[in-house]
């Protein structure tokens, strides 16, 4: 079972994107939902164990610029939750 922690979405260049940040049994996960202009849609799920996971996946998404500010909300629970760097 998982619980939601935090979940925000904007909407850039007529696509929809959505992170989802979850705590489970083994640790926290991050949801990355991508859907695009003409309603296809695509999850990405990043197992978290460290600040670092999170940081190599923010650097490599393609709105990385655009989603600062909720990767850093990401960031911020996961710091406040004692996640490793």
């Amino acid at each position: 079972m998982k619980s939601l922690v935090f979940e925000r979405g904007l909407n850039i260049g007529g696509e929809h994107v959505m992170l989802s940040l979850f705590l489970a049994a083994r640790g926290f996960s991050l949801e990355r939902r991508l859907i695009e202009r003409d309603q296809t849609a695509s999850v990405q799920v990043l197992p978290i164990s460290a600040l670092g996971d999170l940081h190599r996946f923010a650097d490599a998404d393609p709105y990385s610029e655009e989603l600062a500010p909720l990767y850093y909300e990401v960031r911020r629970h996961l710091v406040e939750n004692r996640v490793a760097e």
